[in-house]
């Protein structure tokens, strides 16, 4: 298992920010960004799993992170104070393992996060601090962003103008956030363990607005836990390229110890995958729901139109044997005839 420094450095949601030094970029990610002092760093892959019970949401998140620097910061909106944990290194290999397509043989809104006034001005409130391994964490709530950002840049995160900019509207809702401050000796790449987030919420929502200051395509899978199948019902979704991959109750079929307890009361897993071509158009957060039905789907591999490309190939391969044969026939009764007319000459 990776060190907890860099399980989380790449596997929460965010504002990019530095720890220390400001002479950082971002790489763009699903989740907004990353900042490092390595000019090339960047996000590969991001997955989350998100589940609500009752009014508790629990976020799991795993990045991959592209990078030779060893040190980052990151920051995560929550609607209410998260409590900040080491995910389950193993749960996305189970859920890959749960959702993966069948192999057949011849077979057949509105986002609801409306404005609530400022918040009171000032600084905010440190709710809680823990320490994960190197990694310290810290969930702060209230205060305004010139209060947040002093906060920040006197805790040693140096952030980018357009990614301050972008916290503004979480604060004007009331919302929270967890700082991620870590310092390792190792470079932070590679595919890393995930972080999981617990915290209240009337809705099950995915921070997305702060992606808006990415440049590049943006492209996440987000796999729900529900009662029911999930859709997104945000504003946003019908203007990005949304699709279902997975949907069906995984009740008795795992025996992995988180998904098992995330799944006790919502069975019903459902999976998500979105492509944003233009993050500067990201304007809500992502909303998820019950869909109008429970049908379940999985995508399917290897179905007639495959089989039928594979026989009409045999087909046509027998076809050019048998007219190799019936040549090679005709050649040799051919050659025989002549050899007997030019003997009996």
């Amino acid at each position: 298992m990776m060190r907890p420094v860099r399980i989380v450095a790449a596997a929460v949601l965010a504002a990019g920010m530095l720890v220390g030094g400001s002479g950082a970029t971002a790489g763009a990610c699903a989740c907004g960004g990353i900042v490092s002092p390595d000019l090339d760093a960047r996000v590969t892959g991001e997955q989350s799993l998100v589940a609500l019970d009752g009014n508790a949401e629990t976020v799991v998140m795993r990045l991959d992170l592209h990078s030779v620097a060893d040190n980052a910061g990151l920051i995560v909106p929550t609607p209410t104070p998260a409590t900040a944990s080491q995910g389950e290194p193993g749960l996305f290999r189970e859920l890959e393992r749960l959702t993966a397509p069948r192999i057949e043989h011849g077979g057949t809104g509105h986002s609801g996060l409306e404005e609530t006034g400022a918040v009171p001005g000032g600084r905010p409130t440190v709710v809680a601090q823990v320490q994960l391994g190197p990694l310290e964490a810290t969930t702060l709530t209230g205060g305004d962003l010139t209060g947040v950002r002093q906060w920040l840049d006197s805790n040693g995160y140096t952030m980018r103008p357009e990614v301050t900019a972008a916290l503004d509207p979480y604060l004007k809702q009331g919302w929270s956030f967890v700082a991620m401050r870590l310092v390792g000796g190792a470079p932070l790449s590679g595919q890393l363990d995930p972080v999981r987030l617990d915290f209240s919420s009337d809705q099950l929502v995915y921070p997305m607005r702060m992606s808006a200051v990415a440049k590049d395509t943006q492209r996440v899978t987000i796999y729900t836990l529900g009662q029911h199948r999930m859709q997104r019902t945000d504003a946003d979704a019908s203007r990005q390229d949304v699709t279902v991959d997975y949907a069906g109750s995984i009740e008795g079929r795992t025996t992995d110890r988180a998904l098992t307890e995330l799944s006790a009361k919502n069975p019903y897993l459902t999976k998500i995958s979105t492509t944003i071509t233009e993050p500067s158009s990201i304007a809500t957060d992502f909303i998820f729901s019950p869909a109008p039905n429970d049908d379940p789907y999985q995508r399917v591999i290897g179905r007639d139109d495959g089989d039928a490309d594979v026989g009409a190939f045999l087909v046509a391969l027998g076809a050019s044997v048998i007219v190799v044969v019936l040549a090679a026939a005709v050649g040799t009764i051919w050659f025989v005839r002549y050899r007997r007319s030019a003997r009996v000459e």
